[in-house]
């Protein structure tokens, strides 16, 4: 490994601080609450449809990903580095290939349908963006194992209250749904085409709101479109008739028994960039400034298969990067007051005699289930400790001094309104009673 010129000289890096990786971020406590308020509403969420936590590993070899994942996040947004033996790795984009193969590893022990949930970190080479960045957090919601449209529903109904826990409204975000596999018949049938046609139309689809009309136009005559086929194509893309996928339309009204339907429509734009999925797709995209999807998924019949299994498992699930959502909810005004969190209590230390007794006086209200804060510096007046404690925002102290020793009692003051009260030492439950008391008020 190369060691920087500035370290062989002797030149010291603390006169400058070296700045983040581009597209990553800092979370500070306060932050890191926030994510913390965020992934119990996610995991809960899942929890209560029956699904299971896992995780798969960071690092996964970059054949997993050949052929299964979106080509534009295998050639172009995956993070890569060679391990000792010269193997390609990558730092893991998304979380479906490995889903697939650990399931594939295991498909013989396994318990169909499972239901499965993960909340995760993940890493992307694009450009950082508002919603975008290069390091985030993922929330993966697979259920697999069932070849029935009602698990489909399920997974959309998920999603559909997943806006619902966060506070969205049907006027403020909507999951746009579509089949794939209907669709490239239709295609087929209405335009007359051919399956290598399909592919790169499904491609141009998937980009359909990042180009100008004059780009689409190029672009369809590119793969072959005739004038008349392209005004077809055009026509077609903006039905809202689902009779063209009877699949979905027995989606859709699972969606209407879940009292989810005013969440979901139907758009045909939506293909999804990745190539394995197999027929419903969706996406959730909000009704606001915030141009672009908000989270995806759809279903994937034959990734099992691809990374090694026996047999082919049928899946569906989607994954919701945080992001996206949060620019969101900060443009409606719905993020929460979340801070990070902070002792129950500041126990100050009297003198530089008397700091083993504070000692354990914070041990045993720690083992009482207590959070606790003990002061370090056993020469700072009672004042100063006073005001560190209230400039962190613990609402109590516990002063032990001599006097309070000869009556084996311990003296809890509350800093918001500077009362104050003596409890006995011993006895822990009250004091903890006292403090969660006033914290509950």
């Amino acid at each position: 490994m190369s060691v920087p010129a500035s370290f062989e000289r002797g030149v010291s890096m603390a006169s400058k601080i070296v700045p983040r990786v581009k597209g990553t971020r800092d979370f500070y406590p306060d932050d890191w609450a926030y994510q913390n308020w965020l992934s119990e509403k996610f995991i809960t969420l899942g929890n209560s449809f029956g699904y299971q936590e896992h995780e798969g590993p960071t690092l996964e070899h970059m054949d997993l990903y050949l052929g299964k994942s979106s080509e534009e996040i295998v050639t172009q947004q995956t993070f890569t580095l060679n391990d000792r033996d010269g193997k390609l790795l990558v730092m893991r984009p998304e979380l479906t290939p490995t889903l697939a193969r650990m399931v594939a590893q295991k498909e013989g022990e396994l318990v169909f349908p499972i239901r499965w949930q993960s909340y995760g970190r993940f890493y992307r080479y694009e450009k950082p963006q508002r919603g975008r960045g290069r390091s985030f957090f993922q929330w993966n919601v697979d259920l697999l194992g069932s070849e029935a449209c009602t698990a489909d529903a399920e997974i959309i109904t998920i999603a559909c209250n997943l806006l619902k826990e966060l506070g969205l409204s049907p006027d403020q975000a909507v999951i746009r749904v579509n089949d794939r596999r209907a669709l490239e018949s239709l295609l087929r049938e209405r335009l007359d085409i051919s399956e290598d046609e399909i592919r790169p139309l499904f491609g141009l689809i998937d980009r359909l709101d990042k180009l100008s009309p004059e780009k689409i136009s190029a672009a369809m005559t590119e793969i072959g479109l005739s004038s008349a086929q392209q005004n077809e194509f055009t026509d077609l893309l903006r039905t809202t008739d689902t009779s063209f996928s009877p699949w979905l339309q027995q989606i859709f009204g699972h969606l209407e028994t879940n009292g989810v339907a005013d969440y979901v429509a139907l758009d045909l734009r939506i293909v999804r960039g990745f190539d394995y999925y197999t027929s419903t797709v969706f996406e959730a995209w909000a009704k606001s400034t915030l141009r672009r999807a908000l989270f995806g998924g759809g279903r994937y019949d034959n990734l099992t298969m691809q990374v090694g299994g026996k047999k082919e498992v049928p899946g569906v699930g989607f994954a919701a990067g945080e992001m996206a959502l949060t620019e969101l909810l900060r443009e409606m005004d719905l993020l929460p007051e979340v801070s990070a969190k902070c002792a129950d209590i500041f126990v100050t230390v009297f003198s530089e005699e008397l700091a083993p007794e504070s000692a354990l006086l914070a041990n045993s209200l720690r083992n009482s289930g207590l959070s606790v804060e003990l002061a370090l510096n056993v020469s700072q007046r009672l004042d100063r400790q006073f005001k560190y404690a209230h400039r962190k925002g613990i609402p109590f102290v516990a002063i032990l001094g001599p006097d309070d020793l000869d009556s084996k009692s311990v003296v809890v003051k509350r800093l918001s309104d500077g009362s104050q009260t003596s409890l006995p030492v011993a006895d822990l439950g009250q004091i903890r009673s006292h403090i969660t008391q006033f914290a509950a008020a």
